[in-house]
């Protein structure tokens, strides 16, 4: 009599908040690292952001540097 031992390679992990549901597919038999595939689903409603909207760290350090320059030749 053989006894199988099977390897349960496969499993997933599901984050769900107000705005997504997020499922990890992990697979032991290609990568012990990290997922295979991650699968986000957005919620009815969600908004997407405007990427032209949002600002980089240089923008803001410009910014900053505006702003100091401005205060020194006021001063």
């Amino acid at each position: 009599m053989a006894i199988e031992v099977t390897k349960n390679t496969k499993r997933q992990v599901v984050y769900e908040d107000e705005q997504s549901t997020t499922i990890w597919k992990y697979d032991s038999s290609i990568t012990t690292f990290g997922p295979v595939e991650v699968e986000i689903r957005h919620k009815k409603g969600y908004e997407w952001s405007d990427p032209s909207k949002k600002k980089t760290l240089g923008d803001l350090a410009k910014e900053a540097k505006k702003k100091t320059t401005r205060k020194s030749k006021i001063s």
